[in-house]
């Protein structure tokens, strides 16, 4: 570019520009997710003419590896960056080319995708429907994806609870019961499998109240020998009987008196599940007295005092103390079942809890009894959709106790062989709810995790109100293992809160707030989400994760204000002022309609692209008042190396009448205008040929004045002849030094009017032709009237483009032309014609007398004509005369 101002502001005319080509008009595509995929541009000049220029990117995620390039044929690597975008996302944008072949802009498109078949196939399940269409279609392929590691990316994986019977399943042993089981989660009828499959629909009853305990019929006998009793019970406590008919000799002997070793003991081993009849006193009272009761025995025992006593009653007071210490063992053991139930519910009261109660007791207080018919089954598994964990408990004999926070958990089935299963026929029944215990416990320890999820979840639904609440929802997020929907869910409350209370450089906000804010996902955010994360960035003065997060979110539509206000910090960092990615950011603010003159005084700083972008910061800044001097002489210079013409003369007036502007730049565009005026015939200011005249008129000796300015300034005065007396003085030097260097064209002899133009000009006409310098015309020519066919004739490159033909016309006559590219062809490029005018001067010789002669043979004048030619006879004597004297005059001196 210097190289090119610089030859221009010398006068130097170089006409031959490069005729750049581009091997493809576009690029388009289809790129993988996370990859960095490249490809090459080749720009070359077709008329074999050096290119230099340089080319831009305006989309970060597409970069130019070098931005310079020069040569007959340059290989320009680019590449594009996939690295932060999903599937489904788009590339758009251009290669802006600046060159001193013109400027290009050459479009791409790129569409992002999982180029893996699971991929493609997995972002197209917007719902389950699509899933199990997809299933019905292609089952063995259906089975390959379930069992894919990205298969919950799927859209309608979102779904909380879908997602969460899916990682549950997923632990399965088998994976095609997996599938069907998962199928038939989302709604999918399928045909019963007896041999895999639990058979039943999935169904599930969830009750409120007490268990009613089992009912025990035991049928008494009747027989009233106590020896015969007595030898029984021995048998059967040696034996170590506990059954129902054991039971029965055990209560028979205690109300016959009987002493027997060890008899209350086994009674109490023998007593039914859940039996509620009235124990014999003795019993009560003997296990009153008894320090130490064995672990076995307290839960009938202990179960069977709550039943039958009041608190005023007798038995009662003598059993409370150990019933209560018990009921706590087993509360922090956190045993479980109905009996204890009973137990804790009459036993552990609300000033009894302590930080120890508190942290198992929840659980209790949330428990349910779940019952199924299905035998093969051997564990409840319990997950919760906001955790990414399961909780697994033993089924026995059916039945087995479960605490259950949150009334969406999902429950699934587990047999011996570690098959899992959605469809199972169950049935549960709260056991315990109390929630002033439950509230109780929250106050002794409010960092009881599910508690404190519970609440967190509970604000969460409703949305975060204080900065406590905010704490609340962070505190369980970084604590808890919390599964990746609900995660994104709580991400999006906390944006929701930031969007609505977070001021600029908020103080209230701790380092926890802040990370987690960088800790967010943005994969799992909409567009909205993502602004909300980037407004609340730059409110808390978060300039560097801002600019992050916007170069993998691309362009953005937050608030001016807050845009502007992330821009003015980056163009302070030096360092990232420098990037290309702030300079699209800082064009992408201006574009929306940004008026903070730090970014306008930025971008006309720094900014470099496309003319016409450059023209409307250059309009924008004049107007704002902002400093326009760089940006003036920047877009001048690559204007004039562009070949630029559009808008041109704007810039200069505007550089022109900037603060500083450059000599040099002023010369350069007055030889560019210069050019294009005589060599091409385009238009010219006044002002221009104002500053040619200058620089003539100035320069003492004119030769070293560039000769395209005589030509231009010689030309325009030709076309603008009110000329005061010096500056046809300045005209007549100009003309005589050009007719000197041979360089006469047809406006030469129309200074006639105004100067004096050698005789050797006026008496020839003029032919000019402007071509191409490569191109030889061809001149085909014929005088009229006498001369019918054309006659091909030499025309001569005189000034670089232009081709010019001298004639001889006399008078009466004259010359029609015809101008063909290198040879005669069907279509001539230009024609006309020439007449003979009354600008040839009388002198008196021979050529005056012929042209006379011509000129009479038309008119109906012999006598005139006779003395005309009279005259030419004479003078033809003279000269012969003359000639023969000096020749023999020169022979005598030899």
């Amino acid at each position: 570019m210097k190289e090119r101002i610089n030859k221009l502001a010398r006068g130097i005319v170089e006409i031959d520009r490069p005729l750049l080509k581009l091997s493809d008009k576009s690029f388009k595509g289809t790129l993988d997710v996370g990859e960095l995929t490249k490809f090459d541009l080749i720009i070359y000049s077709e008329n074999g003419i050096l290119l230099k220029g340089l080319i831009y990117s305006d989309n970060p995620a597409v970069t130019v590896q070098k931005d310079a390039f020069g040569g007959i044929r340059s290989r320009i690597k680019c590449s594009v960056d996939t690295h932060n975008l999903q599937d489904g996302d788009k590339i758009e944008g251009q290669l802006c080319i600046v060159s001193n072949g013109g400027e290009f802009k050459l479009p791409y498109s790129f569409d992002v995708c999982s180029s893996h078949k699971s991929g493609e196939v997995i972002s197209g399940f917007e719902t389950k429907e699509d899933f199990i269409e997809f299933y019905g279609k292609e089952p063995e392929l259906a089975r390959r994806v379930f069992d894919y590691s990205d298969f919950e990316n799927a859209p309608f994986m979102k779904d909380s609870g879908i997602y969460t019977i899916y990682r549950g399943l997923k632990r399965g042993h088998d994976r095609n019961i997996a599938l069907k089981q998962f199928l038939r989660a989302l709604g999918c009828p399928q045909e019963k499998e007896n041999d895999t499959d639990v058979s039943d629909a999935g169904e599930r009853s969830i009750q409120d109240g007490n268990e009613q305990s089992e009912k025990i019929e035991l049928f008494p006998l009747d027989v009233n020998d106590k020896p015969l009793i007595e030898k029984a019970a021995s048998i059967c406590i040696r034996e170590g009987a506990t059954d129902e008919m054991a039971f029965y000799i055990y209560q028979r002997a205690i109300e016959m008196g009987s002493t027997i070793t060890r008899l209350y003991e086994y009674y109490v081993y023998a007593m039914p599940k859940g039996y509620k009849g009235l124990l014999p006193r003795e019993v009560y009272l003997y296990f009153a007295y008894e320090r130490s009761i064995e672990e076995n025995m307290k839960l009938p025992l202990f179960y069977n005092v709550i039943v039958n006593f009041r608190e005023s009653d007798d038995i009662y007071q003598r059993f409370e103390h150990k019933i209560q210490s018990y009921a706590i063992d087993m509360l922090l053991k956190s045993e479980f079942n109905q009996r204890l139930s009973v137990i804790y519910d009459r036993m552990i009261l609300e000033d009894m809890i302590d930080e120890r109660i508190a942290s198992v007791f929840p659980a209790i207080l949330r428990s349910y009894r779940l019952t199924t018919n299905d035998s093969r089954l051997s564990y409840v598994v319990v997950k919760y959709r906001e955790l990414d964990r399961e909780e697994v408990y033993a089924l026995k004999e059916g039945n087995a106790y479960i605490p259950i926070f949150f009334e969406n958990s999902e429950l699934l089935f587990q047999d011996g062989y570690g098959n899992r299963y959605t469809d199972v026929v169950y049935e549960t029944t709260r056991i315990m709810h109390k929630e002033e215990m439950e509230r109780k416990c929250f106050e002794i320890l409010p960092e009881h995790a599910m508690l404190k999820l519970a609440k967190a979840r509970n604000i969460a639904n409703k949305g975060i109100a204080d900065i406590a609440q905010l704490r609340i929802v962070e505190q369980v997020m970084t604590d808890m293992d919390i599964s990746k929907p609900y995660r994104s869910f709580l991400n999006k409350v906390i944006l929701e809160y930031h969007d609505a209370f977070t001021k600029d450089s908020d103080k209230d906000l701790s380092e926890l707030d802040i990370r987690i804010l960088k800790n967010i996902d943005i994969r799992n955010l909409d567009r909205k989400e993502k602004d909300i994360l980037l407004c609340t960035y730059i409110k808390l003065s978060m300039f560097k994760d801002a600019y992050k997060l916007i170069l993998e979110m691309g362009e953005t539509d937050i608030e001016m204000t807050y845009l502007e206000k992330l821009i003015k910090a980056l163009i302070i960092d030096e360092q990232a002022g420098e990037s290309k990615e702030i300079m699209m950011l800082t064009l992408h603010a201006f574009r929306k309609g940004s008026e903070d003159m730090d970014i306008l005084n930025f971008l006309l700083r720094e900014y470099n692209g496309l003319s016409k972008d450059m023209l409307e910061l250059l309009r924008k800044g004049q107007k704002a008042g902002a400093g326009i001097n760089d940006m003036a002489e920047r877009l001048l210079a690559q204007m004039i190396f562009c070949w630029a013409d559009d808008d041109l003369d704007e810039v200069y007036h505007i550089y022109r009448h900037s603060s500083a502007p450059q000599n040099v730049l002023i010369r350069a565009y007055i030889t560019k205008r210069c050019i294009d005026y005589f060599l091409y015939g385009k238009g010219a200011s006044e002002e221009v040929f104002a500053d040619v005249y200058g620089i003539i008129h100035d320069e003492r000796y004119k030769e070293k004045v560039p000769v395209i300015y005589l030509l231009a300034m010689s030309k325009y005065m030709s076309e603008n002849k009110k000329l005061t007396g010096e500056e046809k003085y300045v005209l007549q030097e100009v003309v005589d030094l050009l007719v000197q260097k041979k360089l006469v064209f047809p406006y030469t002899r129309t200074l006639s009017d105004i100067i004096r133009i050698p005789d050797s000009v006026m008496d020839k006409y003029y032919i000019e032709y402007h071509g191409e310098k490569s191109i030889r015309p061809s001149l085909y020519l014929r005088i009229l009237p006498d001369e019918r066919d054309f006659e091909e004739v030499e025309i001569t490159r005189v000034y670089q483009n232009i081709y010019v033909r001298p004639l001889t016309l006399f008078s009466g006559e004259r010359a029609e032309y015809q101008i063909y590219d290198e040879e005669k062809g069907e279509d001539f490029v230009e024609s006309g014609t020439i007449k003979a005018d009354n600008k040839v001067r009388l002198k008196g010789d021979t050529f005056d007398i012929i042209n006379e002669m011509s000129g009479l043979l038309s008119q109906d004048n012999d006598v005139k004509l006779r003395d005309v030619m009279l005259r030419y006879v004479k003078n033809e004597s003279v000269i012969d005369e003359l000639f023969t004297k000096e020749l023999d005059e020169t022979n005598d001196k030899e």
